[in-house]
């Protein structure tokens, strides 16, 4: 698990997180993760910051390449 380029264990992504998300629950938190990523490590980390109270939780993908 990284926040922001930094790596973070599941303990301390939301400690990090409000640290970070100064200005409160409305802003938007975005979810990278490639092919090679857990699903459910994914949903938990998902689940973590939603009961901490954020709201605005985006997932990022990268584009398909075209054919």
């Amino acid at each position: 698990i990284f926040l922001q380029e930094n790596p973070v264990s599941f303990d301390e992504v939301l400690p990090r997180l409000e640290g970070l998300a100064s200005t409160g629950y409305d802003r938007r938190i975005f979810i990278r993760a490639d092919e090679s990523a857990d699903y459910g490590v994914v949903m938990r980390v998902m689940a973590r910051i939603n009961a901490a109270g954020y709201r605005n939780i985006g997932l990022v993908t990268d584009p398909l390449p075209q054919p």
